[in-house]
């Protein structure tokens, strides 16, 4: 039985998947959690103010983003107004009640096509505007908020029906040739594994940027592959491309957490494995 008071952790853009994910992970007998997600305005300096004085957080975690990159090169304004701004506000907001903003970040701050990986202390350079965005973001939390941890994460994945995974099995699953880019590569990782680092580092009483990626590189069509295989679907309808314009290679490594001890990534077989076993991953294919 917890004693005292519980802690108020407020989710900013929480109906998203990574939103979800951290909600269900968090433990509501310890903490007292807040959700807003389209209703409060994350780009509205004074709305979110009020919004944090009200409630009077001790955690926030900010979840709110655009992150379609066709849509931040099509509208930068909109992608900085999110990205950035809604960063500011919630780093401002974060500061004045003592909140430790827990504020989601991404490997597309980094240069594309490398052959080595990138660690926190890496120097970063966004490729395309989503990317330049969301370092935009990181700058103002690191600036307007002194309790602050920044997790950049790396191909998030989640069981959900109209997610990546789950319209690819479902697709396959009708007869459909599912074609998935063979020339990209990263870390997968899925978003249970990521929320539970999520919750670690905020436990921790750890401040600063973590990347938070399973180990091990590998592309797309080959973490398709295993994942039908896991979920009992044939592969045959999977159908490798090699567009060369959108080829790209990301490695992120974890070594804030290996120097705190506040996480270890398992490899993102395991972490596959794992889902898989916790998730019905041949339901997806059957969803309506």
């Amino acid at each position: 039985m917890r004693l005292g008071p519980q802690e108020t952790v407020w989710i900013a853009g929480a109906a998203g998947r990574m939103g979800q994910a951290i909600e269900h992970a968090l433990d509501h007998s310890r903490y007292k959690v807040v959700t807003t997600d389209a209703e409060i305005d994350v780009t509205d300096l004074h709305e979110i103010m009020n919004y944090a004085e009200s409630y009077r957080p001790d955690f926030v975690i900010n979840c709110a983003a655009l992150a379609s990159r066709t849509e931040a090169d099509e509208d930068p304004d909109k992608a900085y107004k999110v990205n950035a701004l809604g960063a500011r506000n919630l780093a401002i907001a974060s500061n004045g009640v003592g909140a430790t903003l827990v504020h989601l970040s991404t490997d597309d701050l980094f240069p594309e096509n490398t052959d080595h990986a990138f660690n926190e202390f890496d120097v970063t350079n966004p490729p395309h505007v989503y990317g330049k965005s969301k370092q935009a973001g990181e700058r103002f939390v690191r600036e307007l908020c002194q309790r602050h941890i920044i997790v950049r994460s790396s191909w998030v994945y989640t069981a959900q029906p109209d997610d990546l995974l789950g319209r690819a099995l479902k697709a396959s699953a009708q007869g459909k040739t599912v074609p998935v880019p063979a020339n990209q590569f990263a870390c997968p990782t899925s978003a249970d594994t990521f929320a539970r680092f999520v919750l670690a580092v905020m436990e921790s009483d750890e401040f600063g940027t973590f990347h938070a990626a399973c180990t091990g590189v590998t592309s797309r069509f080959e973490f398709f592959e295993r994942a039908f295989a896991l979920a009992g679907q044939p592969t045959g309808n999977l159908r490798g491309t090699a567009n060369p314009r959108q080829g790209y290679r990301i490695e992120l490594d974890d070594m804030m957490a290996r120097l705190t001890g506040v996480f270890a990534m398992p490899t993102w077989e395991d972490d596959l494995a794992a889902f898989a076993a916790e998730h019905d991953l041949a339901a997806l294919a059957c969803t309506e």
